[in-house]
Protein backbone atom coordinates (compact mmCIF):
# COMPACT_ATOMS: atom_id res chain seq x y z
CA UNK A 1 0.00 0.00 0.00
CA UNK A 2 1.24 3.31 -0.78
CA UNK A 3 0.06 6.75 -0.20
CA UNK A 4 -0.77 9.66 -2.02
CA UNK A 5 -1.11 13.00 -1.40
CA UNK A 6 -2.55 16.06 -3.12
CA UNK A 7 -2.30 19.63 -2.79
CA UNK A 8 0.11 22.14 -3.38
CA UNK A 9 3.19 22.25 -0.83
CA UNK A 10 5.80 24.03 -3.23
CA UNK A 11 8.80 23.42 -0.42
CA UNK A 12 11.55 21.35 0.24
CA UNK A 13 11.00 20.48 3.97
CA UNK A 14 11.69 17.67 5.07
CA UNK A 15 15.38 16.98 6.55
CA UNK A 16 17.40 13.08 7.34
CA UNK A 17 14.21 11.43 9.36
CA UNK A 18 12.75 11.68 5.47
CA UNK A 19 13.01 8.21 3.49
CA UNK A 20 11.02 8.26 0.17
CA UNK A 21 9.86 11.92 -1.05
CA UNK A 22 7.46 11.86 -4.46
CA UNK A 23 8.13 15.11 -6.58
CA UNK A 24 5.77 16.66 -8.46
CA UNK A 25 8.46 19.22 -10.01
CA UNK A 26 5.89 21.32 -12.88
CA UNK A 27 4.09 22.39 -9.97
CA UNK A 28 6.41 22.55 -7.40
CA UNK A 29 4.54 19.87 -4.92
CA UNK A 30 6.28 18.08 -2.54
CA UNK A 31 4.94 14.41 -0.94
CA UNK A 32 6.46 12.95 2.03
CA UNK A 33 6.36 9.60 2.97
CA UNK A 34 7.94 8.33 6.47
CA UNK A 35 8.80 5.16 7.89
CA UNK A 36 10.47 4.50 10.62
CA UNK A 37 14.06 3.13 10.42
CA UNK A 38 14.89 0.85 13.43
CA UNK A 39 18.61 2.00 15.32
CA UNK A 40 21.04 -1.28 14.06
CA UNK A 41 23.87 -2.10 16.10
CA UNK A 42 26.67 -4.39 15.79
CA UNK A 43 24.77 -7.74 16.95
CA UNK A 44 22.72 -7.22 14.62
CA UNK A 45 19.24 -6.47 16.64
CA UNK A 46 17.49 -3.29 16.30
CA UNK A 47 16.98 -1.66 19.71
CA UNK A 48 17.31 1.66 21.39
CA UNK A 49 19.89 3.78 23.28
CA UNK A 50 19.29 4.12 26.44
CA UNK A 51 20.33 7.12 28.47
CA UNK A 52 21.40 6.61 32.17
CA UNK A 53 19.19 9.28 33.60
CA UNK A 54 15.94 10.57 32.43
CA UNK A 55 16.70 14.00 30.77
CA UNK A 56 14.26 17.42 30.98
CA UNK A 57 11.42 17.06 28.40
CA UNK A 58 12.03 20.28 26.02
CA UNK A 59 10.52 23.49 25.57
CA UNK A 60 6.75 23.37 26.66
CA UNK A 61 4.28 24.11 23.28
CA UNK A 62 3.62 27.78 23.81
CA UNK A 63 7.25 28.19 24.15
CA UNK A 64 7.96 29.11 20.18
CA UNK A 65 10.93 31.26 20.46
CA UNK A 66 13.73 31.04 18.24
CA UNK A 67 17.53 30.86 20.00
CA UNK A 68 19.24 33.47 18.81
CA UNK A 69 23.25 32.30 18.46
CA UNK A 70 24.04 34.95 15.89
CA UNK A 71 27.34 36.98 15.45
CA UNK A 72 26.53 39.44 13.29
CA UNK A 73 27.38 40.36 10.58
CA UNK A 74 29.33 37.26 9.72
CA UNK A 75 26.76 34.85 10.69
CA UNK A 76 22.49 34.95 11.34
CA UNK A 77 21.75 31.75 13.41
CA UNK A 78 18.57 31.11 14.81
CA UNK A 79 17.59 27.77 16.23
CA UNK A 80 14.26 26.30 17.13
CA UNK A 81 15.01 23.33 18.52
CA UNK A 82 17.65 20.17 19.12
CA UNK A 83 16.77 16.65 19.09
CA UNK A 84 19.02 13.59 20.10
CA UNK A 85 19.17 11.15 17.05
CA UNK A 86 20.45 7.43 17.84
CA UNK A 87 19.37 6.07 14.26
CA UNK A 88 22.86 5.21 13.21
CA UNK A 89 25.58 2.28 13.50
CA UNK A 90 26.88 2.40 16.54
CA UNK A 91 26.23 4.16 19.73
CA UNK A 92 29.36 6.60 18.82
CA UNK A 93 28.04 7.70 15.99
CA UNK A 94 25.10 9.55 17.46
CA UNK A 95 24.28 13.41 17.60
CA UNK A 96 22.15 16.20 18.04
CA UNK A 97 20.31 17.48 14.95
CA UNK A 98 19.37 21.40 15.24
CA UNK A 99 16.94 22.72 13.53
CA UNK A 100 18.13 26.30 12.06
CA UNK A 101 17.54 29.19 9.83
CA UNK A 102 20.73 30.82 9.74
CA UNK A 103 23.36 32.84 6.87
CA UNK A 104 23.78 30.30 4.18
CA UNK A 105 26.39 27.99 4.36
CA UNK A 106 28.61 28.63 1.23
CA UNK A 107 28.62 32.62 2.54
CA UNK A 108 29.82 30.83 6.15
CA UNK A 109 32.57 29.37 4.13
CA UNK A 110 33.46 32.59 2.29
CA UNK A 111 33.63 33.78 5.53
CA UNK A 112 35.85 31.26 7.33
CA UNK A 113 32.64 30.46 10.04
CA UNK A 114 33.89 27.39 12.10
CA UNK A 115 30.67 26.46 14.43
CA UNK A 116 30.84 24.80 17.71
CA UNK A 117 28.21 23.16 20.11
CA UNK A 118 28.62 23.52 23.63
CA UNK A 119 26.76 20.47 25.35
CA UNK A 120 25.72 21.00 28.80
CA UNK A 121 24.66 17.68 31.13
CA UNK A 122 22.49 16.95 34.19
CA UNK A 123 25.13 15.49 36.81
CA UNK A 124 27.26 18.31 37.02
CA UNK A 125 29.97 16.46 34.43
CA UNK A 126 32.20 19.27 32.92
CA UNK A 127 30.81 20.77 29.26
CA UNK A 128 31.93 19.91 26.11
CA UNK A 129 33.00 20.91 22.80
CA UNK A 130 31.73 19.45 19.95
CA UNK A 131 31.91 21.14 16.48
CA UNK A 132 29.19 21.01 13.78
CA UNK A 133 29.08 19.04 10.41
CA UNK A 134 30.24 21.50 8.42
CA UNK A 135 27.84 20.86 5.18
CA UNK A 136 24.40 21.20 7.21
CA UNK A 137 20.86 19.42 5.32
CA UNK A 138 19.28 21.98 3.39
CA UNK A 139 15.52 21.69 4.53
CA UNK A 140 14.43 25.03 2.21
CA UNK A 141 15.04 27.05 -0.51
CA UNK A 142 15.89 30.08 1.60
CA UNK A 143 13.99 33.49 1.98
CA UNK A 144 15.35 36.96 2.92
CA UNK A 145 14.92 37.82 6.84
CA UNK A 146 14.51 41.50 7.16
CA UNK A 147 15.74 41.93 3.72
CA UNK A 148 19.28 39.39 4.45
CA UNK A 149 19.31 36.20 2.48
CA UNK A 150 18.96 33.39 5.18
CA UNK A 151 18.21 29.71 5.03
CA UNK A 152 17.16 27.05 6.60
CA UNK A 153 18.79 23.93 7.61
CA UNK A 154 19.55 20.85 9.62
CA UNK A 155 23.09 21.10 11.52
CA UNK A 156 24.93 17.68 13.15
CA UNK A 157 26.42 18.18 16.06
CA UNK A 158 28.24 14.76 17.03
CA UNK A 159 27.83 13.45 20.79
CA UNK A 160 30.72 13.08 22.99
CA UNK A 161 29.54 10.28 25.91
CA UNK A 162 26.80 7.45 25.60
CA UNK A 163 26.39 7.18 28.87
CA UNK A 164 23.93 10.56 29.04
CA UNK A 165 22.45 12.75 26.48
CA UNK A 166 23.03 16.42 26.95
CA UNK A 167 20.43 19.09 28.45
CA UNK A 168 21.12 21.52 26.74
CA UNK A 169 23.49 23.32 24.08
CA UNK A 170 24.97 26.57 23.23
CA UNK A 171 26.40 27.61 19.70
CA UNK A 172 29.66 29.60 19.26
CA UNK A 173 32.08 30.25 16.50
CA UNK A 174 34.94 30.69 19.39
CA UNK A 175 34.62 28.33 21.75
CA UNK A 176 37.83 28.84 23.68
CA UNK A 177 36.73 32.25 24.75
CA UNK A 178 33.63 31.69 26.26
CA UNK A 179 32.39 30.94 29.63
CA UNK A 180 30.59 27.93 29.37
CA UNK A 181 27.00 28.36 31.32
CA UNK A 182 23.85 27.08 30.84
CA UNK A 183 22.45 30.86 30.58
CA UNK A 184 20.91 31.06 27.31
CA UNK A 185 21.44 27.74 25.79
CA UNK A 186 18.40 25.82 24.26
CA UNK A 187 17.17 22.31 25.49
CA UNK A 188 18.06 19.15 23.72
CA UNK A 189 15.06 16.85 23.58
CA UNK A 190 14.99 12.85 23.47
CA UNK A 191 12.53 11.87 21.48
CA UNK A 192 9.61 10.25 23.08
CA UNK A 193 8.80 6.51 22.41
CA UNK A 194 6.17 4.61 23.12
CA UNK A 195 5.99 0.42 23.16
CA UNK A 196 3.05 0.27 20.44
CA UNK A 197 3.49 2.62 17.73
CA UNK A 198 0.12 4.21 16.14
CA UNK A 199 -0.27 3.89 12.62
CA UNK A 200 -0.50 7.51 11.47
CA UNK A 201 -0.19 11.45 12.15
CA UNK A 202 0.24 13.95 10.21
CA UNK A 203 2.38 17.31 9.71
CA UNK A 204 1.28 20.82 8.76
CA UNK A 205 3.28 23.52 8.10
CA UNK A 206 3.01 26.83 10.05
CA UNK A 207 -0.10 27.84 10.29
CA UNK A 208 -0.37 31.86 9.63
CA UNK A 209 -2.73 34.97 9.25
CA UNK A 210 -6.07 34.37 8.37
CA UNK A 211 -7.87 30.53 8.13
CA UNK A 212 -11.25 30.13 7.43
CA UNK A 213 -12.42 28.16 10.90
CA UNK A 214 -15.42 25.97 9.53
CA UNK A 215 -13.40 24.68 7.10
CA UNK A 216 -10.63 23.87 9.52
CA UNK A 217 -13.30 21.99 11.40
CA UNK A 218 -14.16 20.01 8.62
CA UNK A 219 -10.73 19.06 7.47
CA UNK A 220 -9.60 18.15 10.84
CA UNK A 221 -12.29 16.09 11.17
CA UNK A 222 -12.04 14.61 8.24
CA UNK A 223 -8.36 13.47 9.00
CA UNK A 224 -9.46 11.59 12.08
CA UNK A 225 -12.09 9.71 9.94
CA UNK A 226 -8.64 8.66 7.93
CA UNK A 227 -7.55 7.34 10.84
CA UNK A 228 -5.10 9.71 11.51
CA UNK A 229 -4.48 10.40 15.74
CA UNK A 230 -2.01 13.00 15.88
CA UNK A 231 -2.09 16.05 13.77
CA UNK A 232 0.95 18.57 14.60
CA UNK A 233 0.07 22.10 14.29
CA UNK A 234 2.23 25.24 14.65
CA UNK A 235 0.90 28.69 15.25
CA UNK A 236 2.98 31.40 13.49
CA UNK A 237 2.95 34.97 15.87
CA UNK A 238 0.09 36.30 13.27
CA UNK A 239 -2.02 33.71 13.41
CA UNK A 240 -6.60 34.90 13.56
CA UNK A 241 -8.25 34.90 16.77
CA UNK A 242 -10.81 32.57 15.68
CA UNK A 243 -8.76 30.00 13.86
CA UNK A 244 -6.58 29.43 17.52
CA UNK A 245 -9.36 28.76 18.90
CA UNK A 246 -10.83 26.06 17.01
CA UNK A 247 -6.89 24.35 17.20
CA UNK A 248 -6.80 25.15 20.56
CA UNK A 249 -10.26 23.05 21.33
CA UNK A 250 -8.52 20.46 19.12
CA UNK A 251 -5.76 20.12 21.29
CA UNK A 252 -6.93 20.66 24.89
CA UNK A 253 -10.14 19.48 25.30
CA UNK A 254 -10.39 16.86 22.01
CA UNK A 255 -6.67 15.62 22.55
CA UNK A 256 -6.46 15.39 18.10
CA UNK A 257 -4.31 18.39 17.84
CA UNK A 258 -0.32 18.42 19.08
CA UNK A 259 -0.53 22.51 19.24
CA UNK A 260 3.07 24.19 19.72
CA UNK A 261 4.20 27.71 18.17
CA UNK A 262 7.08 29.02 16.31
CA UNK A 263 7.01 32.82 17.19
CA UNK A 264 8.46 35.46 14.62
CA UNK A 265 11.92 36.14 14.54
CA UNK A 266 12.36 40.28 15.45
CA UNK A 267 14.61 42.43 13.74
CA UNK A 268 18.36 41.18 13.28
CA UNK A 269 21.16 43.29 13.30
CA UNK A 270 21.70 44.95 9.88
CA UNK A 271 18.37 44.29 8.55
CA UNK A 272 15.26 46.70 7.54
CA UNK A 273 12.58 47.25 9.68
CA UNK A 274 10.48 44.64 7.81
CA UNK A 275 10.54 41.42 7.68
CA UNK A 276 7.27 40.58 4.82
CA UNK A 277 5.98 36.92 4.62
CA UNK A 278 8.38 35.56 7.02
CA UNK A 279 6.07 32.36 7.73
CA UNK A 280 7.78 30.65 4.74
CA UNK A 281 10.89 30.54 6.87
CA UNK A 282 9.55 28.94 9.21
CA UNK A 283 7.34 26.33 6.91
CA UNK A 284 10.39 23.29 6.87
CA UNK A 285 10.94 24.02 10.23
CA UNK A 286 8.14 23.10 12.07
CA UNK A 287 7.31 20.62 9.76
CA UNK A 288 10.56 18.74 11.05
CA UNK A 289 9.79 19.48 14.50
CA UNK A 290 6.68 17.43 14.11
CA UNK A 291 8.59 14.86 12.38
CA UNK A 292 11.37 13.90 14.85
CA UNK A 293 9.13 14.68 17.56
CA UNK A 294 6.71 11.79 16.89
CA UNK A 295 8.97 9.82 14.48
CA UNK A 296 9.90 6.75 16.92
CA UNK A 297 5.68 7.09 17.83
CA UNK A 298 4.03 6.57 15.10
CA UNK A 299 4.61 4.06 11.80
CA UNK A 300 3.78 6.68 9.34
CA UNK A 301 3.62 10.20 9.09
CA UNK A 302 2.42 12.37 6.44
CA UNK A 303 3.29 15.53 5.84
CA UNK A 304 0.64 18.13 4.26
CA UNK A 305 -1.31 21.56 3.97
CA UNK A 306 -4.77 22.44 5.30
CA UNK A 307 -6.15 22.66 1.51
CA UNK A 308 -4.81 18.85 1.11
CA UNK A 309 -6.58 14.98 1.65
CA UNK A 310 -4.57 12.04 1.32
CA UNK A 311 -5.89 9.02 -0.55
CA UNK A 312 -4.79 5.40 -0.12
CA UNK A 313 -4.85 3.16 -2.83
CA UNK A 314 -4.17 -0.61 -2.75
CA UNK A 315 -0.78 -1.68 -4.94
CA UNK A 316 -1.46 -4.13 -7.84
CA UNK A 317 0.75 -6.37 -9.46
CA UNK A 318 1.88 -5.07 -13.34
CA UNK A 319 0.98 -8.92 -14.44
CA UNK A 320 -2.85 -7.85 -12.95
CA UNK A 321 -2.99 -5.04 -15.39
CA UNK A 322 -1.48 -6.55 -18.87
CA UNK A 323 1.94 -5.30 -18.17
CA UNK A 324 4.98 -7.25 -17.58
CA UNK A 325 6.05 -7.63 -14.60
Amino acid sequence: MFVLFTGRMARRCVGPVVLIVFVHVCNFIYYYYYTYNKLRISDGHAKHLTPTQVVNVGRQPNDGVWYNFSVPPALLFFAYTAFVDVRTSSAAAAVVRVIAISTKSEDQRQHNVTLFCIFNYKDGRPATVSRLVTDPSPIGYGYPLYGIQVKEYIYACPVMYNDLWPISLSIFTEPQRQNFTQSGAMPVEVPATQSVRKPLATCVQVAYERLNPVRLVEWLEFQRLLGVSLVGVYLASDISESAEKVFRHYADVDGLVDLRRSDYISRVAGGSTASPHQYMLHWSPTINDCIYRNMFRFSRIAVIDFDEVFAAYASVHPSLLGASP
